[in-house]
């Protein structure tokens, strides 16, 4: 197995590790007893792949790695695990780590990961232009969806709606989950994300729409999530201008961007609705909700943001409180565009992970959904496929 051309360096103190990673790569292949051995290495400019061995998968070793990722970001650093734990996948994340490869070593898996994370960085680096996923003549649809207080189902109308846009014809959509420190919408729709922004908030220098791609996971109906960090001290590695770059990428491969937000007004919230082609507000049926709603829509005209791309969503329409539509228009200044009526479903498929618009398809939930989807799509017309409005592709 010829590894010639990935200029590749192993590094362990491990004689044993080391003596199966020289076989696997037939002998030739320089190796590393150390971090400060590696650094040394690294300055003479020709590597472009670390594999660092078992003895650095530990949290102690972590800031280590992250000094040789910070030395050289371009780098592509590999560890290789006896096992694969989430806590060390977020500290090998966080630290720069591309990918970790479960112990016996072997030319599959070796290749797998190159394959995965290294074949577009080292075609980029040797090509004379960046190879790019295909920018389509018309970028797509930033669409925010914000909410002043928390709990009013902001999250369950993002993935919801995000999985309607996602059955149109045609049509490219990914939901990014811009809650930074408490974001739900994996645990909403299942998935179990193996990257997150931090690993794109990492790559800002050489990011572009191959590689925040191979960083988003896939949901089984083809919808795509950037997955927020996955605890909250991550969040901080997230810069407002980072985030705002990722969408700029994301606008150039995909024609509806989803994101669901933090129930808060600050800098980031606001760039994101400032950046938004629109921005739905999530109002739940309940005197504390409409009052932060109506803090945060003043606040967005003293500060001289336009509120024409601002859409009201009334959530649980049907509840039992005492404010009707009119009064909450009023107070509002603002006329409800789509309302998703309350039902015990929405609650019970939140638990199972399974959005209502897939539990329940023909429900009134749903079609409450579909109401708001029509608000970022147009006009739907009808399917002649299984599944309503919105028919599978």
């Amino acid at each position: 197995m010829s590894m010639a051309e990935h200029n590749l360096l192993v590094v362990d103190k491990d004689d044993e590790f080391v003596a199966a990673a020289k076989e696997l790569f037939e002998g030739r292949l320089p190796v590393a007893r150390s971090i400060e051995e590696a650094s040394q290495t690294i300055q003479s400019g020709e590597l472009r792949m670390l594999l660092l061995g078992p003895s650095f998968s530990n949290d102690e070793s972590m800031e280590q790695v992250r000094s040789l990722h910070n030395q050289d970001p371009a780098l592509i650093l590999m560890m290789v695990a006896e096992t694969i734990t989430a806590d060390l996948l977020r500290g090998a994340m966080r630290s720069g780590v591309s990918d970790i490869i479960e112990t016996p070593l072997d030319e599959t898996k070796i290749e797998a990961a190159i394959e995965q994370f290294g074949h577009d960085v080292l075609k980029r680096r040797s090509a004379s232009k960046p190879t790019t996923t295909a920018v389509r003549s018309e970028r797509g649809s930033i669409i925010t969806i914000s909410s002043a207080k928390g709990g009013s189902g902001k999250t369950v109308v993002a993935t919801n709606v995000a999985l309607l846009l996602n059955r149109l014809p045609d049509k490219k959509v990914v939901l990014v989950d811009a809650d930074l420190q408490f974001g739900d919408v994996c645990l909403l729709l299942q998935l179990e994300p193996r990257f997150t922004m931090v690993n794109a908030a990492h790559e800002l220098h050489q990011l572009d729409g191959e590689m925040l791609d191979s960083l988003l996971t896939e949901h089984p109906s083809g919808l795509k999530v950037l997955a927020a960090p996955l605890e909250p001290a991550f969040a901080d590695d997230i810069t407002t201008a980072g985030l705002m770059q990722m969408l700029d990428i994301l606008q150039d491969s995909y024609d509806y961007v989803v994101v669901d937000t933090a129930s808060m007004l600050d800098e980031l919230i606001l760039s994101l609705i400032e950046k938004a082609d629109q921005v739905l507000m999530v109002v739940d049926m309940d005197l504390p909700s409409v009052k932060n709603a109506k803090l945060a829509l003043e606040t967005l005209r003293l500060l001289k943001f336009s509120t024409q791309n601002v859409k009201l969503v009334m959530n649980r329409s049907n509840s039992r409180a005492k404010l009707d539509n009119k009064e909450i228009e009023g107070a509002l200044k603002m006329e409800i565009a789509a309302a998703i009526p309350s039902d015990a479903a929405v609650p019970n498929s939140v638990n199972e992970g399974r959005p209502i618009v897939e539990a329940d398809p023909k429900g009134k939930v749903a079609k409450g959904f579909e109401s708001v989807a029509e608000l970022i799509a147009g006009k739907i017309p009808e399917s002649t496929s299984k599944g309503g409005l919105f028919g599978r592709k």
